[in-house]
């Protein structure tokens, strides 16, 4: 283009509308292969997906064995002299008579400390002793949760791929599809975490950090419903500036966008709050640009060079807002990919596999 011939106004770039910001959800762990194994009762293989998330599940259950008992220092049978005097003696009248009953409580004590032993030791095994039909039974809870991860995830996409096009009927639909999603997790979770497989040995060891993993994403996916709650007014506003007819009417649409952004409040998903900070600074420059540009009397004239600083500003601003948006989508991506469950996920569904052979 050259700089010297005078442009007409219809070569200002417009303010595009930031479409609505796609959140990358990320299954829970891509489903495993199930094993062919030779066992007598059918085996369950766990489906585990590439993320997935639930809340914090009633702590696993610590079993001990009995305190022993422990026969006093000092009781009527066995008097302790007191500090600094002689030893104790026996009246001698009953002498054999006292040795008797002293050999014959000895006995019971002991008798009874070994019993609580046996009882500790069996009550230990049963407890912590876990099946083959225990494996098989939280194997197939930990597909169910996997498979209602799933469908939370497709809902949070339909939610998220609608913020500007739906309807409120629609979008409010959307949202509770989500929370409900969000509580059948945190309830199949809940379940997983009370089975046998879970509570005790390494199966505990692994659910602890798939829980914890889980815990936050389901954190994490409340925080982004939220969130998208809390920005659409603004972004369905701001949709509306291509729709403008002329400038005048842009720069009406433009200052209407710019104030509902700056209300939208304090986003609890840091990405989301980045985005609309940013989108904010960029529709309040178009703000100005488009000030400036209605106030120009002869822009193909003598005014033609603020003209063409005005429209650079623009496409300035415009550069600076698609940026934003590439901004958002990595760092959506990121934070996924920190919070991720897939690698705890992969690993209890290979335990509970392994545990069935």
């Amino acid at each position: 283009m050259n700089p010297n011939v005078p442009q007409p106004m219809g070569d200002l770039p417009t303010p595009q509308p930031m479409p609505a910001p796609q959140v990358p959800v990320t299954p829970p762990v891509a489903p495993i292969s199930p094993v062919p194994l030779t066992t007598t009762e059918a085996s369950v293989v766990p489906n585990a997906s590439p993320d997935a998330f639930s809340p914090a599940s009633p702590q696993p259950v610590f079993f001990q064995q009995p305190v022993p008992v422990v026969q006093p220092a000092s009781s009527p049978l066995n008097p302790v002299a007191p500090l600094g005097s002689g030893p104790a003696t026996t009246p001698p009248s009953q002498g054999k008579e006292f040795n008797k009953k002293k050999l014959i409580v000895l006995a019971g004590i002991i008798g009874g400390v070994v019993l609580l032993a046996i009882i500790g030791f069996v009550l230990y095994m049963v407890l912590m002793n876990v099946s083959k039909k225990d494996y098989q039974e939280a194997a197939t809870q930990f597909n169910t949760v996997s498979s209602k991860n799933s469908g939370l995830t497709s809902k949070v996409s339909t939610l998220s791929s609608g913020i500007t096009d739906d309807t409120d009927d629609e979008f409010n639909t959307a949202v509770t599809a989500v929370e409900s999603s969000i509580t059948a997790l945190k309830d199949e979770n809940t379940k997983l975490g009370n089975l046998k497989a879970t509570r005790v040995g390494e199966g505990k060891v692994l659910y602890v950090a798939f829980n914890d993993k889980l815990t936050t994403y389901v954190a994490d996916g409340n925080k982004l419903v939220d969130s998208v709650k809390m920005i659409r007014p603004a972004l369905v506003i701001c949709d509306k500036i291509g729709a403008s007819s002329d400038t005048k009417a842009r720069l009406a649409a433009l200052k209407v966008c710019t104030s509902s952004l700056g209300t939208v409040g304090d986003i609890p998903n840091v990405e989301f709050k980045a985005l609309i900070a940013s989108l904010e600074t960029g529709f309040t420059k178009y703000v100005t640009i488009y000030e400036g540009i209605s106030a120009l009397t002869d822009p193909y004239g003598s005014q033609y060079a603020q003209y063409k600083v005005l429209r650079d500003d623009s496409s300035a601003a415009q550069k600076a807002l698609s940026t934003a948006q590439a901004d958002f989508a990595a760092a959506i991506k990121k934070h996924d990919d920190e919070i991720s469950v897939k690698d705890t996920a992969n690993a209890l569904s290979k335990y509970l596999t392994d545990q069935q052979k």
